[in-house]
């Protein structure tokens, strides 16, 4: 197989990748039971809680939505244009790291494996650091006059502290502080997810035997 094609499979990954995590989360809210998941009342984590309906839907589609990932990143990594988009790059990685450990680490994971609950953890690292991949790569694609590309993806990644601001600001008057928890979840994967195949479509496989010339 020669070069070209990795390339190409490479970046089909990365349109395959939000699609598969964000399509599974759609539906696992669609099929769960209101005692697994509802939007006022639980997280999206809720979904892969052990012993829940939606356990292999939700973490199945989280873990391989996630490894899709990593070939599209490699791909990136090769047609990146300066040190910034390659740092984006590498936050990218661990945040689809995080995402992965999401679904591995599983709520009530303990009674499964490890004794340490590793899902609070997985979870910080992909909310945390999604948002700074996006912000710094498209910083990057702004240093390589690629201003409309870095734009968007700094502008998805704003989404992200935006969402959570929203509801912080609703949880200081509400009665239940935790209500509607799943929303600003939901949407900063959406504008990750989003990211990344606004990327897939536009960057790699533009030029998909070597790099892409600075616009």
């Amino acid at each position: 197989m020669s070069d070209r094609d990795w390339n190409r499979i490479a970046t089909r990954c990365g349109i395959a990748a939000p699609i598969v995590a964000l399509g599974a989360v759609v539906l696992a809210t669609i099929v769960a039971s209101p005692e697994t998941f509802t939007w006022r009342g639980r997280a999206l984590s809720d979904m892969g809680r052990y012993g829940a309906e939606t356990f292999a839907l939700f973490n199945g589609g989280l873990i391989v939505g996630g490894l899709l990932g990593l070939p599209f990143a490699w791909r990136l990594w090769q047609t990146s244009r300066g040190v910034v988009e390659r740092v984006g790059v590498a936050l990218l990685v661990v945040a689809v790291a995080g995402l992965i450990g999401v679904g591995v680490f599983f709520l009530d994971h303990t009674a499964v494996y490890l004794e340490t609950e590793r899902h609070f953890l997985a979870a910080l690292t992909f909310f945390g650091v999604a948002p700074i991949a996006q912000w710094v790569y498209g910083t990057g694609q702004v240093l390589a006059d690629d201003r409309r590309g870095g734009l968007v993806s700094i502008w998805l990644g704003i989404a992200h502290p935006i969402a959570w601001l929203g509801w912080l600001l609703y949880r200081a008057g509400s009665a239940d502080p935790w209500a509607w928890f799943a929303v600003p979840e939901f949407v900063a994967a959406l504008a990750f997810g989003g990211w990344i195949l606004v990327v897939a479509v536009d960057r790699p496989s533009a030029v998909p035997g070597g790099p892409i010339p600075s616009r």
